[in-house]
């Protein structure tokens, strides 16, 4: 089972010269021997695996980085050659270095994870007592490293061998073929994976019902693609079709969804934590019964592996002892959208982040920062009187004594939606005039301003230490796999067994807060299915804002349902389009404007959202990889 990752230091440092799974001869050779000349060595190169999932090209920074900012949730600084304004814009290049680093992180685990399961499957290991259960947690690893490669990529090379200078070039393989080994590393893990009883010591470790969640995950995802191509939507008609021939009606990899679900269900490993703020409190959390699975990450300043950078990447600047760059923030639309809709749900103190106490020199100071929707107010308090004579002769009079006073205030007044038709979507003439000017204009160069966007807040901590927070990394959550598997239950035709666990994750959302809230409100069963399969692709947007799956889920059902609907969102809200249209006006004269889709107009609809399907094979693949060329490329790129 998985120990600290402390344990790992020189191994990492060895498992880290191999700098992608593409180098000349990036094998284990002489030094095979010494890594695994006993089971203790053994186990920690299998932790030195886990901390190859915790770097910045993975789990740790941009695998939620990139879901974020290419989800269409999320705005980023305005310069079109950033690598995260490529991804909010939807025109990434294939040299983009994100992307570049998104590749190889993820290969480089998989490499390790091949060289781990030839070693561990060798002769001098048969004498070892979890020989077998360290397997399966490498299979288990390749499998999820290979999912997050699909949902990106679609059909990626397969690489199942340890690399060397005679199988560099590996072709790239189908959807299918992906699928299938993504499959085959899940089920086969299933065995020798722990139970229920062996988790509690092992907190990060997957256990059988994780590789049955995950299965549940993959039959959902490719139900939903399906689903999409039966609707006529022209994205999986075709492009989809054309890379997945073998693809089969929808209710096939549903009822395989629900299958693998109810195993999970039967085997009642996992629960909601009661208090959804528990979970992102700022402390590090250990264990919960919500993590199906979570890599252990700390705030690791010694080695460049095994740690956590989300605080520094979407927490506001100078809100913390540590370093924060507020890289990712929510697009007002959406934080319009959330606040309209969810009221007084308590995750959205959670989820979105407007306020906080400015750091100076790693110490807090006595100033309130604010952004988006906040203003500050300037105001005249009266502190006492003083005598002034007025004019000579005459008697001294009393006048005030005053002193300006700065005021915060939530400038979208949501303590009364009867002043919006819309409190989804205020409008400019429904608010107040210092509003208008201080959030519906695009800003000159001498008044740029990061925080005229919220931020999102999950991540914000001070356990930290540098650009490196204490937190663990909750890949995935069982209010994850709930809502998944509501809309698996909703698409066989099972609607009130949806709504039921739609109405946990609703339920839990009302009673994280000291005093239980009015919303979220459960759903109804004279729901229909459209209005319940509506409800869960918008719920799933909000409970799992800023973590790992907002690019794939805006598009698993194509480019016609909802995908289209997030991106217009953005486009027909008020406050956004008018800073949008006065920044036409003045010429985009900073990069603190807002987005426009598609591409600011220049390109038609369906050619954007075909290409933002996927993202593109990065060309330094391409270079060093003979049996993958331009021919091979996503479309579009």
């Amino acid at each position: 089972m998985k120990k600290k990752l402390k344990l790992y230091g020189s191994l990492l440092l060895f498992g880290l010269s191999m700098t992608s799974c593409l180098d000349e001869n990036p094998r284990y050779t002489a030094n095979e021997q010494i890594v695994y000349e006993n089971e203790q060595s053994a186990q920690m190169a299998l932790n030195g695996i886990y901390g190859l999932m915790a770097v910045q090209g993975s789990f740790a920074q941009l695998l939620p980085e990139i879901n974020t900012e290419a989800s269409g949730l999320c705005w980023t600084s305005f310069n079109p050659s950033d690598n995260r304004c490529q991804y909010t814009n939807g025109l990434i290049p294939v040299d983009n270095e994100f992307n570049n680093l998104v590749w190889g992180a993820l290969y480089q685990a998989i490499a390790n994870c091949n060289i781990f399961i030839e070693a561990c499957e060798s002769e001098r290991s048969s004498y070892w007592s979890s020989k077998d259960n360290m397997i399966a947690q490498a299979k288990f690893l390749r499998g999820v490293c290979y999912y997050s490669l699909y949902t990106f990529y679609g059909g990626v090379p397969l690489r199942l061998e340890p690399s060397n200078k005679d199988n560099i070039s590996v072709p790239r393989a189908s959807r299918q073929q992906v699928l299938d080994q993504i499959e085959s590393d899940w089920k086969n893990a299933i065995p020798a994976l722990a139970n229920q009883s062996e988790l509690s010591s092992n907190p990060t470790a997957p256990c059988k019902a994780s590789a049955y969640a995950y299965l549940a995950k993959l039959y959902w995802l490719m139900g939903c693609n399906s689903w999409a191509a039966e609707q006529g939507d022209p994205w999986a008609t075709k492009e989809l079709k054309e890379s997945w021939p073998e693809m089969r009606p929808s209710n096939e990899y549903f009822k395989q969804a629900k299958a693998y679900g109810d195993s999970v269900f039967s085997m009642n490993v996992f629960d909601l934590e009661p208090d959804f703020r528990t979970l992102y409190n700022g402390n590090r959390l250990n264990f919960s019964k919500e993590f199906v699975f979570v890599v252990d990450a700390t705030m690791n300043t010694t080695e460049n592996v095994g740690y956590n950078s989300l605080h520094w990447t979407f927490s506001p600047q100078n809100c913390s002892v540590g370093e924060t760059w507020g890289r990712s923030q929510p697009n007002k639309a959406f934080y319009n959208w959330a606040r309209g809709t969810y009221q007084d749900d308590p995750r959205l103190k959670v989820t979105f982040m407007s306020k906080w106490v400015k750091y100076v020199n790693k110490a807090p100071s006595e100033e309130i920062q604010v952004a988006y929707p906040y203003v500050m107010k300037s105001r005249l308090d009266t502190i006492g009187w003083e005598d002034v004579v007025i004019a000579p002769g005459l008697p001294p009079i009393k006048q005030p004594i005053t002193e300006t006073v700065q005021e915060i205030v939530d400038s979208i007044d949501y303590s009364d939606f009867t002043k919006y038709a819309d409190p989804r979507n205020p409008q400019p003439e429904e608010l107040d005039s210092l509003v208008r000017e201080a959030y519906c204009k695009t800003k000159d160069a001498s008044s740029w301003n990061i925080n005229d966007w919220p931020y999102f807040g999950k991540y914000m901590t001070q356990k930290c230490s540098g650009r490196y927070a204490d937190n663990n990394l909750y890949v995935y959550r069982y209010a994850d796999f709930l809502l998944l598997m509501a809309d698996v239950e909703n698409e066989l035709g099972n609607k009130d067994k949806a709504i039921e666990y739609v109405n946990k994750v609703l339920t839990r959302a009302r009673q994280s807060a000291d005093t239980p809230t009015t919303y979220p409100k459960n759903l109804e069963t004279t729901m229909t299915t459209e209005e319940v399969r509506k409800y869960i692709f918008h719920e799933r947007l909000f409970e799992l804002a800023a973590e790992y799956d907002g690019f794939i889920d805006t598009r698993r059902r194509g480019i016609n349902w909802r995908r289209t609907e997030v991106l217009e969102r953005n486009n027909n809200d008020g406050i956004t389009k008018a800073c949008y249209e006065y920044g036409v006006s003045v010429g985009y004269s900073s990069p603190w404007r807002e987005y426009w889709y598609p591409n600011d107009g220049a390109e038609d609809w369906n050619t954007y959202l075909v290409r933002n399907q996927l993202i593109p094979i990065p060309r330094m693949e391409m270079s060093s990889n003979d049996m993958v060329t331009s021919k091979d490329q996503n479309p579009g790129y």
